[in-house]
């Protein structure tokens, strides 16, 4: 069947849900769910990299992935580093140029789905945004677009390689003009792959950002669909079953994390496959607690995980020092052998030590998650598998 929003309206009616006992914080693995629980779009990467995935199904070589190194430097946990052909060219080659100043990168291609949390984020005058495109509507989701921390130092050299500093108002924004505008084409490969793994639930195809594609991205789930881009056979792949940590903890404080993964893939992991940080790879993480294999390798797989099962990776954490409340997310993924598979991430607030962090339960808040209750979640097929 396909929604209509008078099926949506009688089933939302009817999903409210009791709140969290006191002391348990459930947020479901959905996009919707971020609405008021987060600020980083580093929660949807996986199933960014999905749509991403799927975009390349329907358009080969007209969005490929670009390396960090050899100066080009991923600031944040959220960079999605996909461009044209031609706009990849051309990045490296002014990075190359640069003469060995680095250029920062803290933002390029971006999919509905995150353009989705950052509009509903500034709609809810939250995270600090003071002006967000509609979903469909960013120049980010043109695959032509990039953002540059240090921009001033690069305006020249960006420029000299195709790259226009042409937005007035918007310093650290930089367009690829002779790239393709991908605009649309972010939304239909969301369609397509809600479409594919809800065929009881099907949305129209048609490219357009509605009210139906709104709703299904809601209810999406943040780490990614079962089934992925059309084209892809995925022999390595990491389904997320579940996150057990505290939602606040204090500066200093020691607290354990259970993280549950499922290999959605179809080639075994081996024993040494490894929980690794992510979001770049090799990065130190401000969590590093007591047992860690290495700041940036937290713990082995012990043994080896076969096609659908399930693997537990239980550690320690420390909380950082911080100065005020501060919301932190911090990205995992799995090392198998020489490759990497699976967006996990952890999102913890962290206190001042003298402050109270006690408050780990949460009874809902204004977004979509204080309406998308389990009954709407059990009538779609999506389960509620993240806690945290």
């Amino acid at each position: 069947m396909r929604i209509t929003a008078l099926s949506c309206l009688s089933i939302v009616v009817g999903a409210c849900a009791d709140p969290p006992a006191l002391g348990e914080h459930a947020a479901a693995a959905t996009v919707g769910d971020y609405e008021t629980t987060s600020c980083s779009t580093a929660v949807v990467l996986e199933l960014s990299r999905q749509i991403a995935g799927e975009v390349g199904c329907m358009a080969p070589g007209q969005l490929v992935t670009f390396p960090e190194g050899n100066g080009l430097v991923f600031t944040g946990g959220a960079v999605l580093p996909y461009a044209s052909e031609v706009g990849r060219a051309d990045l490296l080659a002014a990075v190359a140029a640069g003469g060995g100043t680095p250029l920062e990168l803290t933002s390029a291609y971006r999919t509905v789905a995150q353009q989705y949390l950052l509009y509903r984020w500034y709609q809810l005058g939250r995270c600090g945004i003071p002006v967000a495109a509609a979903p469909g509507g960013s120049n980010h989701e043109s695959g032509r677009a990039i953002d540059v921390g240090n921009w001033s130092a690069w305006v020249t050299i960006l420029g000299d390689h195709g790259w226009a500093h042409d937005v007035p108002g918007d310093d650290v924004h930089f367009d690829h003009l002779a790239s393709p505008d991908l605009r649309g084409t972010d939304v239909l490969a969301f369609q397509r792959l809600w479409n594919r793994n809800q065929p009881a639930a099907l949305i129209d195809e048609d490219g357009a950002y509605g009210p139906m594609t709104a709703m299904a991205l809601a209810m999406a789930p943040a780490e990614g669909f079962a089934l992925g881009p059309s084209c892809a056979t995925a022999a390595l792949a990491v389904g997320v079953e579940s996150i057990v940590a505290p939602r606040t903890v204090a500066s200093g404080a020691t607290f354990t994390v259970e993280i549950t993964v499922r290999n959605t893939g179809t080639a075994p992991w081996p024993a040494d496959a490894a929980l690794v940080t992510a979001e770049p790879l090799g990065r130190a993480s401000q969590f590093v607690g007591p047992g860690w294999l290495a700041p940036d390798r937290v713990a082995l797989a012990e043994v080896a995980t076969a096609p659908d099962q399930v693997r537990q990776f239980t550690f320690t954490a420390i909380a950082p020092a911080v100065d005020a409340a501060t919301e932190m997310t911090e990205s995992f993924t799995l090392a198998i052998g020489a490759e990497h598979a699976g967006s996990i991430a952890m999102v913890v607030t962290v206190t001042p030590a003298d402050d109270d962090a006690g408050g780990c339960c949460s009874s809902g808040g204004g977004g979509r998650a204080g309406w998308l209750g389990p009954a709407l979640l059990a009538a779609l097929g999506l389960r509620r598998r993240r806690r945290l």
